[in-house]
């Protein structure tokens, strides 16, 4: 008996053994397989409250189904009428480099005149030309790679056609699916393991949605006001504001330095009024958005969404700055429904 136990047990290492062989060997396959899985779920998310809408009229197929077109089509009329007026907004941009680092030169230079007149000395020369060399590069680096990105997106379109097919059978089968992923499980593990999924759930839900409804917001109001302010490629700077609103606390920082930096060639006036779109657009996100789509059980401390970021940043790139706090929130909830499965200790 305990022979046929070791023999079963070698057996199955080997099996694992050679089944991490074979991921290992087809991990590029494994890898596509998982991104294709995950922008399926990406567009379920995104169609489940419409969805949920649907079948109480519609039977589970039709719902799904009419649920995936809504947001389709949705999707199809702002590609057509976004992606063209973006991509001339971000040449626009390139366009205005050399006048943009001439305006910070320029008012650098007056800056460093009125703090010498005080006996000041920030900046050298050469530390100056130094530093504004660097940021050229870079910025001047980062729009020709966002245009082709851009272009990349819409010439690679049919990769996404996949995506709401997954997406209709996860809505369409969403509860047998989760019925069969729970027999999979020990009896007394599938309780615990229901609430704590549920739990993450929730939250992670209730923050990539209303992530995304602030992210649109911001986005189309920081475009409206640029555009009243007579901001060169206001639509463009409207899109990279809605973006970076995805990143807590940092994003918006970012995207009000950059605002600040192309309308800086067309005056000081303009620059402050641009700013000044930017931070009502803020106040308003902060005193009356965000309250409103975002519950409190959803919240982090800034700290902590920061330090969130820092790490996430560092091991992932801008995908873990993106996921970095939907994944505090799924360990929170989980962690937070475990420990009441946890005895209390009798003294």
């Amino acid at each position: 008996m305990q022979h046929a136990q070791k023999r079963t047990k070698r057996w199955l290492l080997a099996g694992a053994l050679a089944a991490a062989a074979v991921l290992w060997w087809g991990r590029a396959l494994v890898w596509l397989a998982a991104k294709q899985l995950f922008l399926g779920m990406l567009a379920a998310l995104a169609a489940l409250p419409v969805m949920k809408r649907l079948e109480k009229r519609f039977s589970g197929g039709t719902a799904a189904a009419l649920s995936i077109a809504t947001l389709n089509a949705a999707l199809v009329a702002a590609l057509f009428w976004l992606l063209p007026a973006l991509i001339q907004q971000f040449r626009q941009l390139t366009s205005l480099l050399p006048g943009l680092w001439k305006a910070v030169g320029d008012w650098s230079a007056r800056v460093q005149a009125s703090l010498a007149q005080h006996g000041i000395t920030v900046l050298n020369t050469q530390t100056q030309s130094t530093l504004l060399s660097r940021a050229q590069d870079a910025l001047g680096a980062m729009i020709p790679s966002v245009v082709s990105r851009l272009r990349g997106m819409a010439g690679g379109a049919a990769q996404w056609l996949l995506a709401p097919v997954f997406g209709f059978y996860f809505l369409r089968d969403r509860r047998a699916l989760s019925r069969r992923l729970i027999m999979l499980l020990p009896v007394g593990w599938r309780q615990p393991c229901v609430r704590i999924l549920r739990e993450m759930r929730r939250e992670t839900a209730g923050y990539l949605r209303g992530q995304l409804m602030l992210s649109a917001i911001v986005g189309a109001l920081t475009a409206v006001g640029l555009l009243f302010c007579g901001v060169p490629a206001w639509l463009a700077l409207g899109v990279a504001m809605g973006v970076l609103e995805l990143i807590p606390y940092v994003g918006p920082v970012i995207g009000g330095v950059l605002v600040a930096l192309f309308s800086l060639p067309q005056g000081i006036w303009r620059t402050l009024w641009a700013l000044g779109v930017v931070v009502a657009v803020q106040q308003v996100e902060g005193s009356a958005l965000a309250p409103r789509l975002i519950s409190q059980t959803t919240r982090l401390h800034p700290a902590a969404v920061i330090l969130c970021i820092l790490l996430g940043g560092s091991a992932a790139g801008m995908a873990g700055i993106l996921l970095s706090v939907p994944l505090v929130l799924c360990v929170r909830a989980a962690v937070r429904v475990a420990l009441l499965y946890i005895p209390p200790q009798r003294g």
